[in-house]
């Protein structure tokens, strides 16, 4: 990552803003300012909150490239919420296009980190309840990005130096926690000082959603680590539903859009690339899932709900049975039609009883029973899709269905045989948890595909191709390579930060909390 195009966009920033200020008033010591711009070394409260909506906007979406190439092209694959259906696209089977990943490291490196660290920078110690938000969002944004990669720029972040390390994952995890504990405590302590107000395109300034924002994303974390690091999972976990996570759908976590900030799902759908995937057909059909006709709509050639496999060659996808017109685009809530209407998804509450649930079949005090969590997560879950008919709830919820196999060409069978009803089987238990929680936090792509390979839940259909050698088709991708555009920019330490892997840079080393 070019460090000097970082720092360069940090004073564009600030310059614009100083000159915006000069040009829009009475300016004194006009030659003083004149003779040395850069020695305004503050920003004014507006300024620095004007910053935040980009911030956050960019920080989960980049743009519209990045959702079609970083996330609907590999993320959403890698998690089988979607399977490609366009013959002249191949990551879906495993092959990194590095020049698409770019999309991703530069809206985090380039397009967002400047901001959120300009932002901090000037609220230390004066706007707590500003300082607090930001730290918190850029957590968020870092923590997809190593989740992506493992080792990342992380301590260094804005430094002057020519060459700026990586981080061990687990160095950059342990700061995370550090981090949104300090800032809960700031909040807690500030609770009545405004924030962000409009400028917040998730809250509208609403402190204590955050402090729940920060919990859930520690409790989140923790559950990620559990499995390598168990005694500091516990610890963080249950600090985390401690101090209040999400407890209900008011306080789902979505991005506003509008004709500047669309929605950017939305937008790509209408693309025709993908289609649900064989594993969604199975678990959704199978179930008679509520959610299935809001998320996706009938196939139109057929009026069935039908899923593609994922990993097809270019011959295998204008197959009849594989194209878009016999497979389930995303239902109207998801479709371009509305991408100025529906809110982007960041985090819902239905997670927060997920990860509770599995904490609790953990051993870990999370405030409740698992079966109770598990089965308060998937009310949740209903009501964040505007499902909230209780009887249609309540039948899913005790429903011995069991997943569909859906056949066809490959003879697909069912994913699992696993009903909803929450079993006695203290294994079955933990699938349940992790296959329901998969599908709550649909279409988070990144989610589904971190949580698959941290689990090895829900399991997942072998692609029927891979075109990548370190990764056979009948194994799952573990991450993605460092890539190119640092390579070029930051070459001493990228090439160091190999040696913080616990294998090669491909895309079959596992990042250090993946243990499964």
């Amino acid at each position: 990552m070019s460090f000097t195009i970082f720092r360069s966009h940090c004073r564009s920033i600030i310059l614009t803003l100083v000159l915006t200020s000069i040009l829009s008033g009475c300016v004194k010591n006009f030659e003083e300012i004149n003779t040395d711009p850069t020695r305004l070394t503050s920003l004014s409260p507006s300024d620095v909150k004007s910053l935040f909506p980009n911030a956050l906007y960019v920080g989960l979406t980049h743009n519209g490239a990045y959702q079609q190439t970083a996330q609907a092209l590999f993320a959403d694959q890698y998690s089988q919420f979607f399977a490609q259906t366009a013959p002249y696209f191949a990551s879906h089977r495993y092959l990194i296009i590095d020049s698409w990943i770019q999309t991703q490291w530069t809206g985090v490196y380039v397009n967002t980190l400047p901001s959120l660290v300009i932002i901090i920078k000037e609220t230390k110690g004066v706007q707590p309840t500003l300082n607090a938000i930001a730290r918190i969002w850029k957590t968020f944004v870092l923590h997809r990005t190593t989740d992506y990669y493992g080792p990342i720029p992380y301590s260094e972040i804005g430094s002057t130096n020519k060459y700026i390390k990586y981080d061990l994952q687990k160095d950059i995890y342990y700061d995370f926690f550090k981090e949104l504990t300090e800032a809960a405590a700031d909040l807690k302590a500030n609770m009545s000082i405004p924030s962000y107000g409009t400028q917040d395109l998730i809250y509208n300034g609403d402190n204590e959603k955050w402090l729940r924002f920060a919990n859930t994303l520690r409790l989140r974390l923790a559950m990620r680590i559990s499995q390598i690091d168990p005694a500091k999972a516990k610890k963080e976990a249950e600090a985390a539903v401690a101090d209040g996570v999400f407890s209900d759908v008011s306080q789902d976590a979505f991005l506003k859009v509008s004709s500047i900030y669309p929605n950017r799902l939305n937008s790509t759908t209408a693309w025709n690339e993908f289609r649900m995937s064989a594993a969604m057909q199975s678990l959704l059909v199978g179930y008679n899932d509520p959610r299935l006709s809001v998320w996706f709509s009938p196939a139109t050639a057929t009026g069935q709900y039908s899923g593609v496999r994922n990993g097809l060659l270019p011959a295998e996808q204008i197959l009849p049975e594989n194209d878009n017109d016999h497979n389930s685009n995303v239902g109207a809530l998801l479709s371009i039609d509305n991408q100025y209407k529906t809110p982007e998804t960041v985090m819902h509450a239905a997670e927060a009883f997920f990860l509770r649930a599995e904490g609790a079949l953990n051993g870990w005090d999370m405030g409740g029973a698992a079966k109770d969590l598990y089965n308060t997560g998937i009310r949740m879950s209903m009501n964040t899709w505007g499902i909230t008919d209780d009887a249609a709830i309540s039948n899913y919820i005790n429903s011995s269905n069991l997943p569909m196999a859906p056949g066809g060409l490959y003879n697909t069978p069912a994913l699992t045989n696993i009903p909803v009803l929450f079993s006695n089987d203290p294994a079955q238990q933990r699938e349940q948890i992790l296959t329901q929680k998969w599908l709550a936090v649909f279409p988070d792509g990144f989610e589904g595909w971190a949580e698959m390979r941290r689990s090895g839940y829900p399991k997942f259909y072998p692609l029927l191709h891979s075109e990548n050698p370190d990764v056979p088709a009948n194994t799952m991708i573990r991450r993605i390579p460092f890539t190119e555009y640092d390579k070029q920019r930051n070459s001493v330490a990228v090439q160091q930060a190999v040696s913080l892997l616990s294998g090669p840079d491909n895309a079959a080393t596992r990042l250090w909390w993946d243990t499964h």
